[in-house]
């Protein structure tokens, strides 16, 4: 699966041939880019992972699979990004080899205005107010323009032809007419166009296209001959609660939009709606069908069902709410009202028609999913893929139009991240992307990468037609979804994923469990996403091991729901039985005592170690917890001199009689030392309290508000400078676990901690996860002592210690929700976390 060395074209050789013909005022491009080929894979890219356990993977984690490739690109694909020089120099080497010598490609241009932000986007857009105001737009075009010169000095696209074009958003019909005249006059004067032949495509919101018919008409004129209307739902009510600006619209608000886009003369009118919302517990009508049937009365010749991906959007925390069988069940009966109503589509695939021989996309997504045409996006945040190369354009992360802005003005390509791919990443974008339509052009595939599918992927291969998930089409010579596949696409497509990505998701924490292991389910012909009953036992999460068979559930998981009430007793039984002192070692002092706590958290932190275990009551409105009398009893017998306050899934701090058990153990415990373990949310509101501890550790992944985001669940951070001020008897530590969204910015957050005056530091990995990153801070650095095995260096004062949890040793006495006590220092050894074993035996 490795191009040869010998193929190999690095960025410096193309440099040294090439970059004196590539500067963007000159059309005259010598260099041949025909030879250029893909990166030498890394390490990483080159293991291969079981099947089975990467079907698992995909499916216990179908949320993450359900997104844009690459998964975790700090770690993934990282090692082939494309280094950002001065001269970028390299850059356009790499983008001259990926695209100069197509002889078509495609295009797409990015307008990142919206009248409000939806809680459910996850699309580059900036902030509402700057999207109305006239000058900033009109920037905003203006190096929109500037950008496509660029790419067309460079590539020189007027020998190119342009088969596809979208200009999308964000919502593109809020900028002025002038400027998307403008920008199809600029994309025709630099590619060969025929808007005869390619269908352009815009997109609109029904607020939009009911209030301004101008702007339909317009577009119509121009030449765009297909319009896409973002609708999402038609239960207002719902649209709402998610920020949708058209929330208090009516059915006629929405017949008026359809009437004037088709007065415009549209016949090819697509509308996007929605499905994978959380239900709310109070509403016993799931409002989804009645959308599709609304939006079927609306007759648009084309039905686009976007699955919700929640990844990156400000809904991000309620994925886990819902679950597998209700994305399925949704999008299998809007699939069987379509088909009533002669809206036809590919099994897997989105979009629906009613066109026949239609597939109901614009010619750019048709061609970018069925062929891998390659394409250039520009604008803010905007992605291109070639066969070679994948990119994002500054303002991806950020957000920010002023840097995307400033770039051009210096005829610097506005570049964030540029790839240049190894084939097995490359392969996997392909293929990820190709899913959109539910499966792969076999001939597409072996056009792009020299070889064909079944050669590359034979065990994947295989699996998916064994298991009745694909269907190999030898006419059509396609590798298509079945109906089991599609309800399986988590599954399915992570076969297809780079190996290092696979290695990302068979590590990856959490995710849902299913009553029945996938794989076992799919031989047997059982439903492989059965979800698990409230009334069940709690299933343990953990990653499935690769190469390693995930355990047979209990077998009275899938037994009667008396015999589950049954078990349910068992556990209550267990429980209690858990309480007794004869487990608990008391010979020695333990390390420390934990109090812990659990119940709903005010943060959502993938990693949590509540993840790990199984779930023990809420105890945060106990105004006398379960066995405190017995564990302050055994701090006593053993002279342990320190307690902590921590949670197994939630934050202490939440706890409503905080302030009152602090005063009993200073009562009972007078010579112990009291920590709390807090995200700081609650700190400065409950200072009077805080105040009362002799240290805290605060749980701090990210500096940056946005990876602090991602790690946390939410986007409020703890005001570290106030705590500081407010309690400055209390000496803080910071807790940091390391992931691949922030081992990057170490360096960094030790540099920032230090100024705010933080002494200690633990960096912690992730409980269960063998990955590890490189920290460049600790390279030139000698560990100045070890705790608990673990090493701790000296940053000039400010002591940092590298936990490694599967170098730990110690003992710590811990007190759960239930009342159960244990002396495992890890808390998934404790003997209430080994309860299904326990009704098994």
């Amino acid at each position: 699966m490795l191009s040869t060395a010998g193929h190999h074209l690095s960025h410096r050789f193309l440099k040294s041939t090439a970059i004196s013909t590539l500067k963007f005022h000159s059309l005259s491009i010598s260099t041949e880019s025909s030879s250029f080929t893909w990166q030498q894979p890394t390490e990483d890219d080159q293991k291969q992972y079981a099947a089975d356990d990467v079907f698992r993977a995909g499916m216990r984690h179908h949320h993450i699979c359900n997104t844009a490739f690459p998964i975790a690109h700090n770690t993934t694909i990282r090692p082939y990004r494309v280094k950002r020089l001065r001269d970028q120099q390299d850059i356009q080497a790499v983008y001259y080899g990926a695209y100069g010598s197509l002889p078509e490609m495609m295009l797409y241009a990015h307008v990142p205005f919206c009248q409000t932000r939806c809680q459910f986007c996850e699309y580059t857009v900036v902030n509402p107010k700057q999207g109305k105001n006239v000058d900033i737009q009109t920037n905003y075009f203006s190096a929109l323009y500037t950008e496509l010169d660029m790419y067309a000095n460079l590539l020189n696209t007027k020998a190119k032809k342009l088969v596809g074009f979208d200009i999308g958003g964000g919502t593109p019909s809020m900028a002025k007419i002038e400027h998307i005249q403008k920008l199809m006059k600029h994309v025709e004067s630099k590619f060969q166009t025929n808007w005869n032949l390619t269908e352009v495509s815009i997109e609109t919101t029904p607020k939009i296209a009911a209030a301004e018919p101008e702007k339909m008409k317009a577009y119509y004129d121009m030449g765009i001959r297909r319009i896409s209307m973002g609708l999402q739902t038609t239960d207002f009510r719902q649209a709402k609660d998610m920020n949708r600006d058209d929330a208090n619209a009516s059915t006629d608000y929405i017949y008026q939009a359809v009437t004037n886009i088709r007065n415009a003369g549209f016949k090819s009118f697509n509308i996007d709606l929605m499905y994978g919302f959380p239900l709310r517990a109070s509403r016993t009508d799931d409002p989804w069908l009645k959308t599709v049937q609304d939006t079927i009365d609306l007759q648009p010749e084309h039905i686009t069902l976007y699955r919700m991906r929640y990844k990156g959007t400000l809904m991000a925390h309620l994925a886990d709410r819902v679950k597998l069988d209700q994305i399925n069940r949704q999008e299998g009966q809007s699939r069987q009202l379509l088909n009533q109503s002669n809206y036809i589509g590919l099994t897997g695939k989105n979009t629906f028609s009613r066109v026949q021989g239609n597939s109901g996309c614009s010619d750019y997504l048709d061609k970018r999913v069925r062929k891998a045409i390659p394409y250039i996006g520009i604008g803010l945040g905007a992605q291109s893929f070639s066969h070679h190369t994948l990119s994002y354009n500054l303002g991806a992360v950020t957000k920010k139009l002023q840097q995307y802005i400033r770039s051009v003005e210096l005829n610097r390509i506005p570049v964030q991240d540029l790839y240049h791919l190894s084939r097995e990443a490359a392969i996997a974008k392909m293929a990820s992307v190709s899913f959109y339509y539910g499966g792969i052009d076999l001939i597409a595939f072996e056009d792009c990468f020299k070889t064909s599918l079944q050669e590359l992927f034979p065990t994947e291969f295989k699996f998916v037609t064994d298991h009745g998930l694909m269907i190999y089409n030898q006419d059509e010579q396609r590798l298509q979804m079945t109906s089991l596949g599609k309800q399986c696409f988590g599954g399915v497509v992570a076969l297809f994923y780079s190996p290092a990505v696979k290695n990302h998701i068979l590590h990856l924490q959490g995710g849902e469990q299913f009553l029945v292991d996938p794989v076992q389910a799919l031989k047997e012909g059982q439903s492989p996403f059965q979800p698990i009953p409230d009334t069940t036992i709690p299933v343990r999460r953990r990653a499935a091991a690769t190469n390693v068979p995930e355990p047979k559930p209990p077998a009275s998981l899938t037994t009667s729901t008396l015999t589950l009430q049954q078990s349910q007793q068992s556990l209550n039984q267990i429980r209690r039985s858990f309480s007794s002192l004869a487990r608990v070692d008391t010979s020695k002092p333990f390390e420390f005592g934990n109090i812990l706590f659990s119940g709903s958290c005010n943060q959502k932190c993938p990693f949590c170690i509540g993840h790990q275990l199984l779930e023990t009551p809420n105890n945060l409105r106990k105004e006398t917890l379960e066995n405190l009398d017995e564990f302050i009893s055994l701090m006593k017998k053993t002279q342990t001199s320190k307690i902590i306050l921590t949670g197994t899934r939630t934050d202490p701090q939440l706890y409503k009689y905080e302030e009152k058990l602090v005063n009993r153990l200073r009562q009972d415990l007078p010579n112990v030392h009291i920590s709390l373990h807090t995200n700081g949310l609650l700190a400065i509101p409950k200072m009077k309290t805080f105040r009362m501890y002799d240290s805290c550790t605060i749980s701090v992944n990210s500096f940056h508000p946005t990876t602090y985001y991602k790690l946390h669940g939410v986007k409020q951070m703890p005001n570290l400078k106030a705590i500081l001020r407010e309690a400055s008897n209390v000496p803080i530590k910071l807790s940091c676990v390391l992931t691949e969204d922030n081992v990057y910015q170490i360096e960094e957050y030790l540099q920032i901690a230090k100024q705010l005056g933080i002494r200690r530091i633990a960096l912690r990995h992730i409980y269960g996860d063998d990955r590890r990153w490189p920290i460049q801070a600790f390279q030139n650095k000698q560990p100045v002592k070890y705790h608990q095995n673990n090493p701790v260096y000296d940053f000039d004062g400010l002591q940092v210690t590298h936990w490694i949890f599967d170098k730990t040793s110690g003992r710590s006495l811990n007190l759960f929700s239930d009342g159960t006590l244990s002396d495992e220092y890890l808390l998934t050894n404790s003997p209430n976390q080994s309860i299904v074993e326990h009704i098994n035996s």
